[in-house]
Parts: structure tokens; sequence; C-alpha cells
């Protein structure tokens, strides 16, 4: 009997030496585990789709296309911000080309910055009518002819009474000049919007007969 008691105390002894470390192992366990599970938690949240715009972006993925007209689509071409200068000064044609609901869709020719420069003198004018006529002397207004059908094209009606803009396409250059190679046109680069399309050109269009 004394060989039993001393045999529980000694197993007694033990289990309060061993109790420390068993909590020690146990609380270390313990911390492991949350560590993994928040790297889980962490590897699952970057697995989520991100949005790929701010907030109060405009939601692109939605099936509602926003119809631009060729005014947005210009404004923001510095090469044409000469151009884009006289457009704002005419309200009857600019209200045209802002309106992106507009029936009847059409092609604009815009001289680049360069091409005001190199006549500057020429079209350094306050009067708004004439700043009309020349913006009128550009646009065709009953057709948007994409590139294809530009190229096919030999005469093309402006907004202004017999002053049509003539056109040439070199097959072997592949180059579309207007007014008897007055302008080129960069076929390369249209900008179409929902109310047309604009083509830069590198020179101002002036009535063919005054060449003459």
């Amino acid at each position: 009997m004394d060989w039993e008691e001393t045999r529980k105390e000694e197993i007694y002894a033990f289990a309060l030496v061993l109790s420390p470390q068993m909590l020690l192992l146990s609380v270390f366990t313990t911390l492991v585990l949350l560590i993994v599970s928040s790297s889980v938690l962490c590897i699952v949240d970057d697995m989520q789709p991100k949005l790929l715009y701010e907030p109060n972006a405009p939601d692109y993925r939605s099936s509602e296309i926003v119809r631009q007209s060729l005014f947005d689509k210009l404004a923001v071409d510095a090469s044409l911000s000469t151009f884009m200068d006289v457009l704002t000064q005419v309200e009857n044609v600019l209200k045209m080309v802002n309106n992106s609901e507009i029936e009847q869709p059409f092609t604009l020719f815009c001289p680049v910055n360069g091409a005001f420069q190199a006549s500057l003198l020429e079209w350094r004018t306050d009067n708004l009518q004439d700043w009309e006529k020349f913006l009128q002397q550009h646009l065709v207004p009953t057709a948007k002819l994409d590139v294809r059908h530009l190229k096919k094209t030999q005469q093309l009606d402006t907004m202004v009474d017999d002053q049509p803009i003539h056109v040439k396409y070199h097959y072997f250059r592949d180059k579309t000049d207007l007014n008897n190679g007055m302008a080129t046109v960069d076929t390369d680069h249209p900008i179409e919007a929902a109310n047309g399309i604009a083509y830069k050109i590198d020179a101002v269009l002036r009535p063919v007969q005054d060449n003459n």
C-alpha cells in the first residue's frame, strides 16, 4: 500500500509540472490556427473580383452605352484646339456637332492647328458670319461617309450652296485629297460618333474656283 501511495504522489507531482507546459502548448497551437485562418481568409478575399473603376465612375459593365457626340470626341484632341475654338463661337453649327440624337448623321472635315497657322492672316477675323461660313464649307450635312465610301466619292455637297468639296483618291499612294490637292485627309484615324464622322485635314478648305 505504501508503494501505491508513493506512486500516486509521483504521478500527481509529474502532472503538476507538466500542466503549465501543456497550457503553453495549447495557447501556441491556438495562435497558429488563428494566423493560418487569417491568411486563408486574405487569400480568398484576393480571389474575389475587383472593381476596375472608382465607385462614382460610370458603370461600363451596364448594357446602356453612352451615346457620344462628335463634339465629345473632338474636344479631347489637342491637335484640333483651334478648330474647336472656332466651333464654339458658332452656335447653330455647335448645336449640330454636339447633338448625339440628330436624325441625319453628317461628315465633318477638321483642319488641324497647323492648317490655321499656315494661313493665319487669311483666317484672322472677328466676324462670326465668316466663321460660320468657314465651318459650313467643311461640313457635309447629308451623309456619314466611312473611309471606304469616302474614297469612292468624287464630290460632296456642303452646307454652302455651290461650294462642294471635290474628292480624289490616289490608289497607288493610298491618299485621299480634297479640292484639287488643297488638303489631304487623314483616313487612318477617322473620328466616329453617334451623330457623324470627322476627318482631320492638313489645310483649310476654300472654294475650288478661288484657286483658278
